[in-house]
């Protein structure tokens, strides 16, 4: 009578290897998922800086309508980047907002101002987003609001 003894010893590395290799897929799909999570809290900061781009344009225009000179002048577009830090760490850059805005339509007391929030550094961003508005220079509210899209200015 032969006995098998070996036989149990190679079903166990079989089965020993099938788990590590369900296992090391399963850890292999979880940085994906990571990584989607990272991407959408980037789109996020960036739609929160073409916001707070939007509102600066608007306070500067609101307090002076000949913004940025100070003087009516003949330049009707003109564009501007400011950068913003993290309050908790002075000093790190969070993001930047580029502002263009377009006075061709003063007579009809429209300002059209296009707003882009850059997530991380400009050579090398997370995320960005556009945010495109109508400003009514009568009362200063938002005529028309268009997310997502660049228009031509």
């Amino acid at each position: 009578m032969v006995r098998r003894r070996g036989f149990l010893i190679v079903m166990a590395l079989l089965l020993s290897l099938l788990i590590i290799v369900v296992g090391l897929a399963y850890m292999g799909a979880r940085p994906g998922e990571y990584a989607a999570s990272q991407a959408a809290a980037a789109a996020v900061e960036a739609r929160n800086l073409a916001r707070a781009g939007l509102e600066d344009a608007k306070v500067k225009l609101s307090k002076d309508e000949f913004f940025p000179t100070g003087i009516g002048d003949e330049q009707v577009v003109f564009s501007y980047v400011e950068e913003m830090e993290s309050l908790s760490e002075p000093g790190r850059v969070v993001g930047t907002y580029r502002v263009s805005i377009d006075r061709s339509y003063r007579s009809q007391n429209v300002i059209f101002i296009v707003a882009v929030g850059t997530a991380g550094k400009l050579k090398n961003p997370r995320a960005r987003y556009s945010i495109s508005a109508e400003l009514n220079l009568e009362d200063f509210r938002f005529k028309s609001w268009n997310e997502g899209l660049l228009p031509p200015l």
